[in-house]
């Protein structure tokens, strides 16, 4: 099997030769300082150079001597900014992405600090400069890239994630505590500005995957729904305010492509998981560790006739402060109940500064000679 059949037999439920692994993009990261430290252990220098970074600091496309060096059979298609955006940084670091959404460094990450719609009434967001979705910009260069790739790599391509998510756009726009209150106290605020924002996600998509839709065999969605202990909302709330403009988004995905829908949510949403395959769902991420509420055995027995899991490996415990034995233990248990045909191995989120890269190396090489 080359790298595209090794993903593609996953995808279809079957058997690869050997393991499927995955690293970068928005959904399996590192920090910065993380992947500096892995690149100088690598021997392969400890700059950024034609890397990608995302606005939270993480890489998003890496050094292509690492995923060689890892195996990774998966490269990830990005749709632009709109022409029209420029990132201007301030003296003291901050700067503002395409919704108007302030960031800042503090410490390794740049955090999120002003949310342009905080103190905005329903008739605000008539006259908000919203991102426009058919800005040609965006897909500038994007059909040439995708089509070499596909032509002349064995690679399995993905259509990276447009943005936060539908729900977390929302909360970034407005503050989270503030837009968690609109739905419950300010509705109708709220199901304006989540119609507004699922209108300008299903037209990025379309317009994406205008370009992309043929040659891509993953297209990662994104919401955060759950934190480490429980869900951010109800499962009653989420069924009523938050499922439904989910449907929709992946309706209009599966009218421009045939690929897989993976969805990334971090924390304990398990309660959820039958409401996200219901909506088309089929590759779920991350699947955090969170021993009792994301265990692996149940959502093997579960859902493991439905789902592909990708994901799995410990970034908060396991992999900054554990040895490679107990690194090795672990992924033998994640394949010992998924197998490797329905699992995908990543970080379960971005690798955390200080995090010993031989740990991370021991990652891939327990996968690779699995």
């Amino acid at each position: 099997m080359n790298h595209r059949d090794r993903v593609r037999s996953i995808l279809a439920r079957e058997k690869p030769d050997r393991p499927v692994v995955d690293l970068g993009g928005r959904v399996a990261s590192l920090s910065t300082p993380a992947y500096l430290a892995l690149k100088a252990h690598l021997g392969f220098g400890d700059q950024i150079k034609e890397e990608t970074v995302t606005f939270l600091n993480t890489v998003g496309d890496l050094d292509e001597r690492i995923y060689q060096q890892f195996d990774i059979p998966i490269r990830r298609i990005y749709l632009k900014p709109a022409a029209t955006f420029q990132k201007n940084v301030a003296d003291d670091g901050s700067f503002e992405d395409e919704w108007g959404v302030k960031y800042r460094p503090i410490g390794d990450y740049n955090h999120r600090f002003g949310h342009p719609l905080a103190k905005a009434s329903l008739e605000d967001l008539e006259d908000f400069p919203w991102p426009d979705p058919d800005d040609p910009g965006r897909v500038t260069g994007l059909a040439e890239k995708v089509q070499n790739l596909f032509e002349n790599t064995d690679l399995t391509l993905t259509a990276g994630h447009i943005s936060s998510g539908i729900f977390q756009d929302c909360w970034n726009l407005r503050g989270m505590e503030e837009f968690l209150m609109d739905m419950v106290l300010n509705r109708d605020f709220a199901d304006v500005l989540l119609d507004k924002v699922t209108a300008i996600h299903i037209g990025m998509w379309n317009n994406f995957l205008d370009v992309v839709g043929d040659y891509v065999d993953i297209v990662e969605t994104a919401d955060d729904l759950a934190s480490q202990t429980n869900l951010l909302i109800s499962k009653k709330m989420y069924q009523k305010m938050i499922k439904p403009r989910h449907a929709a988004l992946n309706q209009a995905i599966r009218e421009k492509t045939k690929a897989k829908i993976l969805y990334h949510s971090c924390g304990a949403v398990m309660p959820l998981i039958d409401d996200l395959i219901e909506i088309g769902v089929q590759i779920l991420n991350p699947i955090q560790p969170l021993p009792g509420l994301m265990d692996p055995e149940e959502l093997k027995t579960r859902f493991g006739t439905k789902l592909i899991f990708h994901g799995g490996l410990d970034v908060q415990t396991l992999l900054p402060f554990g040895s490679p034995q107990k690194i090795r233990e672990h992924l033998k248990h994640y394949y010992d109940v998924f197998g490797t045909d329905g699992y995908i191995m990543a970080p379960a989120n971005s690798v955390q500064p200080g995090t010993p890269p031989e740990n991370l190396v021991a990652a891939y090489e327990t996968a690779a000679f699995r």
